[in-house]
């Protein structure tokens, strides 16, 4: 596999939400009895895991296409793939978008990487997907596309 990523929140995110759990949990354990407020508790912890974990997306260079999430887009439809600079990701997913464009977007990643389709046939003109390391990813697509 040429490339493997895993969107999911940045570290910084879990320590805000912990905190937030941390703050709902003292109020309880403060107005509520122990039983309640242990439970209220563990509810929130597995809510705040269950969502993280859904909103968890793989994105992997494999040999049958890209793979983001569960979709996969063959490499006999990929022309070609760069990766955009904040600025130009702000105009692609606001003023200059394409609402038929394929979105596999996280709000918390700054970047995003333009897949450019080559089946005319597809009623996506264009994938943009988040990344961390946006130049690597579009790198790996593209000799995986033009190989």
């Amino acid at each position: 596999m040429a490339y493997r990523e895993r969107l999911m929140l940045s570290w910084w995110w879990i320590v805000v939400i912990a905190g937030l759990i941390l703050s709902v949990a003292i109020v309880y354990f403060v107005y509520q009895p122990p039983g309640i407020a242990a439970s209220v508790t563990l509810a929130l912890v597995a809510v705040a895991a269950g969502a993280a974990a859904a909103g968890s997306t793989r994105v992997a260079v494999e040999p049958a296409g890209l793979r983001v999430g569960r979709n996969l887009l063959e490499w006999r439809y990929v022309a070609d793939a760069r990766a955009l600079a904040e600025d130009e990701t702000r105009d692609r997913m606001g003023a200059g978008a394409d609402v038929q464009a394929f979105l596999a977007t996280r709000p918390y990643i700054r970047r995003v990487v333009e897949v450019t389709l080559a089946d005319p046939a597809d009623p996506h003109p264009y994938w943009l997907i988040s990344s961390r390391h946006p130049e690597e990813l579009a790198d790996a697509i593209r000799r995986a596309a033009h190989r």
